[in-house]
């Protein structure tokens, strides 16, 4: 076990944000090597969905080290983008490596204004949230009627191949990568177990709906790991 609290077992943030500070400097060549580059490919797809007009503003949530904000600002240069992110260390990397603003925020406890922001993001965060009903619920409230959500995230697998692709990857594959290129291999123990914990596609798609969001859809993108869940706010 990583030794971090997985989903279903109770408050987790200071645990989730520890382990983020500490693997903040290898985060992004991890997320390179263990994906095959393949999701900036996802994160491109996500961000396409929003279609930002010029000067709507983009809250990118659990934002890490802003690679979600970076390609909005390159698909929609006269957007308003801003990341925001419980761990200092990885919205710091971010802030610097993007030049784009950067807001220290609980997921669970957003400070900003209600109905203030036309699209919300989130990769690869919300499972690592206490709960991701109350999170989505928090997104729903800081979104103007009308605006666009697009999350991606590694959702537990329900079919037998994909429960063994997963399976065999999750096993194999990424402890042995993360012993290679990180020195906190508990880390990514927590990151391999959480998403066999986590929520499935269908379960979070309802709880979407319950959030406040219309139009709710889910896809899983290439090669099938990875979900993509649109909405817009009700």
């Amino acid at each position: 076990m990583s030794g971090v609290p997985l989903p279903g077992q109770g408050e987790r943030a200071q645990a989730v944000r520890a382990m983020f500070d500490r693997i903040a400097p290898t985060y992004d060549l991890l997320n390179r090597v263990m994906t095959l580059r393949v999701d900036q490919l996802w994160r491109r797809r996500a961000v396409r969905t929003l279609r930002l007009a010029p000067g709507e503003r983009l809250l990118d949530v659990c934002a890490g080290t802003m690679d979600v904000a970076a390609e909005a600002r390159r698909q929609y240069p006269e957007a308003v983008v801003l990341g925001s992110d419980f761990s200092i260390p990885m919205l710091s990397r971010g802030a610097a490596k993007t030049g784009l603003p950067a807001a220290t925020a609980d997921a669970l406890h957003l400070p900003f204004r209600t109905g203030s922001v036309d699209a919300v993001t989130v990769a690869f965060g919300v499972r690592n949230l206490d709960s991701h009903e109350v999170g989505l619920s928090e997104m729903a409230r800081v979104m103007k009627p009308g605006a666009r959500l697009a999350i991606l995230e590694f959702f537990r697998p329900e079919s037998t191949g994909t429960r063994a692709f997963h399976g065999a990857y999750n096993r194999l594959a990424l402890p042995v990568m993360g012993r290679l290129l990180s020195a906190d291999a508990g880390a990514y123990r927590y990151l391999v177990e959480s998403m066999e914990r986590f929520a499935s596609l269908p379960e979070f798609l309802d709880a979407a709906g319950r959030a406040g969001f219309r139009d709710v859809k889910g896809e899983l993108l290439f090669p099938g790991v990875c979900g993509l869940v649109t909405g817009v706010r009700a």
